[in-house]
């Protein structure tokens, strides 16, 4: 909507002016102004008429496409629109007039200002007339006034000066050729300067045509001299008119130096000209060039020649070569290599006049083996004993000799001299500078020598008589020197003094192989490779520790340049951290590549004593597991013993037992009933139902009844094969077998008795040593231990009578009635379930008249 009413407001006002032809404009057109002042323009259709189809109040100025300040507008009868621009300091600008129509700025007019100053006089005008080529002059134009400035030079010359040539340029120079020019007449000179803004004249200048002539310059050539330390330089008159009298210059140099040396030759009318340079060092390289100028009042020398190279003649050398050495670690012999190491005489040779060197090595001790040859290099390698030697070195050639250096090597082992203190080296202006203090003897002469810290380590040396003094040499920045300060008496040097510095440090390289060890839950330790000599740069001044966790929180720690590993503590367990190393010295830092490490989540103390609590938990369960399983297999689940192992069958084959059961019966009769138990029987007889032998009433008692109120009952039971007897020893008749439940082995003393059950204890009154007596029938009778303990839970159950256990109408009744049984080896054993029952039997009153009847 905006662009068609911007477009409908074009067209109205365009039409208007297109049907009246009204051409308006800015005027003045492209002004030119000094800079500085200030400038009135005006939108008309000419000067003095103004545009009355444009309404003055709605133009906009603008300077360079930034809006003038409206104050500065003007209105001349309401039809004429105006504009000061104050102070113009731009030198080209444009000045723009537009109109304001539904928001936007049309361009209506636009004119070019330009601002400078106007020419100022030129000055110093110089002409210079090259002998028949050109005449050039040149001038000071003065400042520069940003306008198009024309210099008008104009030349007259003769002696009327009827002569006028003008010449129009926009630089400050300008030639022309000389032959429009008289040699010996007048010349005047005058340079107009003009611009936009104004124009300047010069003074004139008023010289002879020969007084501004400038020769070429002469060429030369050098050769050999007759005499010594002189170079001879030739060259020919150049191009000059031929009554014109030459003065000239021959300078010269050593090559390198900046420092020149004139010298003044008259050379007049000659063709050709000669000269002898002396007082030079010997073969040493000169550079010479020489100028000429006319010598009637000419103003301008010729160029200097082209330079040429030249060496001087020989002569004696007036220096001693500069000498020092390197001496290697004897053998165990100590015989060492020293080299020798001497300078130039700080001269060059050349091909008729080369210097040559001898050496002499004397040795102290032993004259004889005294060594001197020539070499025209500059080192030379003794093999020398370890004595004590002289060393001396003379340059020579055909003028004679060099004053001798001499350098004492000392004996292997010797004291050596004292040496220098505080010696300290520091780069100052590019320039290395050594300083020391003197030994507390006076010395006069020191010698420092210096290498670059490699393996090649190839030495330059000094001598000087101060103590502190700048290094001359070539000297590379961010690389590390070892300099040696020796004092010498007399020749002989003393202990040496070595420092170390840079000419210039930088950032190191950058620390290589960083890794991380002995990761813990806190702790780690950061460990990096020195780095390289050639890398640092500079001298390390430390390295610092960069470590930062996965949440972002870094931290630091500075040590010192010997530490190339590093312990950190408080770190965070189970937690990822990167780390870098930076190196620093003086100069700045370098860091190294990042590595990675994450602590544990648990230290290792703490694994340690939980896998051992962790194991003494499981043996722990493990021991309660086995006695909790032999608790309930005791009293859920108890062993049956097993007759086989009863140590019954341990008895020896002769042996046998009597159990005498003595019961006072009421009448007052004592009956015994023996007991008696035969081993190893084959095929034992067919046992009775009371489990008394047919055989019994045929053995004899053991003891026979002595009166009336004493019978005897003899029991034979037969056991055959082993039966018991395997788990008895030798020593003992009744011991437990390796069951875990006692057989017949127990006392009387050992079983804790019970009221009404029967006592057994052994007959004292058998005469057999080995025959054990087991008493049954006792007042107080006790319970068997195997009774008490049998497999399915046996009891020994007795009547309450505990006094008789034979009385009338009596009978114990057995624990448990039980069978004979077979063993393993299917024979026939007796346990002492049915022992104890059949002894309860044998006390029925039936069964011991029975007894009698086969004592009988």
């Amino acid at each position: 909507m905006l662009i068609i009413v911007y477009l409908v407001a074009v067209v109205i006002f365009m039409v208007p002016c297109q049907s009246k032809h009204e051409d308006c404009d800015i005027f003045p057109k492209n002004p030119v102004v000094e800079m500085g002042s200030d400038l009135f323009l005006t939108f008309a259709k000419s000067i003095g008429i103004p545009c009355l189809t444009y309404d003055p109040r709605k133009i906009i100025w603008k300077l360079n496409g930034k809006k003038i300040p409206e104050e500065h507008y003007s209105f001349t009868n309401s039809t004429g629109a105006s504009v000061v621009i104050r102070n113009v300091s731009h030198p080209t600008g444009d000045v723009s007039c537009n109109l304001r129509v539904a928001g936007k700025d049309i361009l209506i007019a636009v004119t070019d200002v330009k601002a400078g100053f106007p020419p100022e006089k030129p000055q110093n005008i110089s002409c210079i007339q090259f002998y028949k080529k050109n005449v050039a002059c040149s001038w000071d134009p003065g400042r520069n006034t940003f306008l198009e400035t024309e210099f008008n030079v104009t030349y007259t010359f003769g002696y009327d000066f009827s002569e006028i040539l003008f010449y129009t340029t926009k630089q400050h120079t300008y030639q022309f050729e000389d032959g429009h020019l008289q040699l010996y007449a007048p010349l005047n000179v005058t340079v107009k300067a003009e611009n936009a803004l104004g124009d300047a004249f010069s003074d004139v200048l008023h010289v002879f045509g020969v007084d501004i002539v400038k020769l070429e310059p002469p060429v030369i050539s050098l050769e050999n001299p007759t005499l010594r330390s002189s170079i001879r330089v030739n060259w020919r008159r150049p191009k000059a008119p031929r009554s014109l009298g030459l003065n000239c210059e021959v300078q010269h140099q050593e090559t390198g130096s900046n420092k020149w040396s004139v010298s003044a030759i008259n050379m007049s009318l000659k063709k050709e000209e000669s000269f002898d340079i002396t007082n030079l060092k010997p073969f040493t390289n000169y550079t010479v060039s020489v100028r000429c100028i006319g010598d009637e009042m000419q103003i301008h020398w010729s160029d200097w020649s082209p330079k040429i190279t030249a060496i001087s003649h020989g002569d004696v050398p007036s220096e001693k070569p500069d000498l020092w050495r390197q001496i290697n670690a004897p053998d165990g012999e100590g015989n060492r290599i020293v080299q020798l190491l001497w300078k130039a005489l700080q001269i060059s040779t050349s091909s008729n006049g080369m210097f040559w060197f001898r050496v002499q090595c004397k040795s102290k001790s032993k004259p004889w083996q005294d060594l001197v040859f020539n070499t025209t290099s500059m080192k030379a390698a003794l093999n020398l004993t370890k004595e004590a030697f002289e060393i001396s070195v003379v340059a020579f050639n055909s003028f004679g000799d060099s004053p001798k250096a001499v350098l004492v090597v000392p004996a292997v082992g010797e004291k050596g001299l004292q040496q220098v203190k505080e010696v300290e080296a520091f780069s100052y202006k590019d320039l290395i500078w050594v300083k020391w203090k003197t030994p507390d003897v006076p010395v006069n002469t020191y010698v420092i020598d210096w290498c670059m810290d490699d393996e090649t380590c190839e030495i330059d040396w000094q001598y000087i008589n101060t103590t502190s003094v700048s290094l001359s040499g070539a000297f590379g920045p961010c690389k590390r020197y070892n300099i040696t300060v020796y004092a010498l008496f007399d020749g002989k040097p003393g202990l040496p003094v070595t420092v170390q510095t840079y000419l210039k440090e930088a950032a190191p390289g950058p620390v290589s192989d960083v890794q991380a060890f002995n990761v813990q839950q806190t702790t780690a330790t950061i460990k990096w490779r020195e780095i390289p000599k050639n890398e640092r740069h500079g001298f390390i001044t430390n390295y610092t520790i960069f470590y930062k966790d996965d949440k972002g929180l870094e931290s630091y720690v500075t040590v010192n340049s010997s530490v190339l590993e590093y312990l950190l503590d408080s770190l965070q367990p189970n937690t990822k951290y990167i780390v870098h190393v930076m190196a620093s010295t003086k100069a700045g830092g370098t860091n190294s590549s990042e590595t990675f490490f994450t602590t544990v989540r648990y230290s290792l103390p703490f694994i340690k004593y939980t896998s051992l609590a962790a194991g003494l938990v499981v043996v722990v369960i493990i021991v309660l597991g086995i006695f909790t399983f032999t608790a309930v297999k005791k009293y859920l689940l108890p062993e049956i013993p097993d007759p086989a192992h009863s140590s019954i069958s341990k008895m020896s084959l002769e042996k046998m037992f009597t159990a005498n059961l003595n019961k006072s019966k009421q009448d007052g009769e004592n009956f015994v009933y023996n007991l008696i138990i035969v081993e190893n029987v084959s095929e034992p007889p067919l046992q009775r139902s009371s489990l008394i032998s047919a055989e019994s009433k045929l053995l004899t008692p053991i003891n026979p009844p002595r009166g009336p109120s004493q019978a005897q009952l003899s029991l034979v039971y037969y056991v055959s094969g082993d039966g018991y007897r395997k788990q008895m020893s030798a020593q003992e008749m009744l011991n437990r077998s390796l069951s875990n439940q006692p057989l017949l082995s127990v006392s009387s003393t050992e079983l804790q008795s019970e009221p009404g059950s029967p006592s057994y204890s052994r007959n004292e009154e058998s005469p057999m040593e080995d025959i054990s007596e087991i008493n049954v029938c006792e007042e107080t009778p006790s319970v068997s231990a195997y009774l008490k303990n049998c497999v399915k839970a046996r009891e020994l159950v007795v009547r309450e009578n505990k006094f008789d256990l034979c009385e009338k109408g009596t009978t114990p009744e057995p624990s448990v009635t039980s069978n004979a049984k077979q063993n393993s080896a299917g024979q026939a054993y007796v346990t002492v379930d049915l022992f104890s029952h059949k002894l309860s039997n044998a006390c029925n009153q039936s069964s011991i008249m029975e007894w009698k009847e086969n004592l009988k």
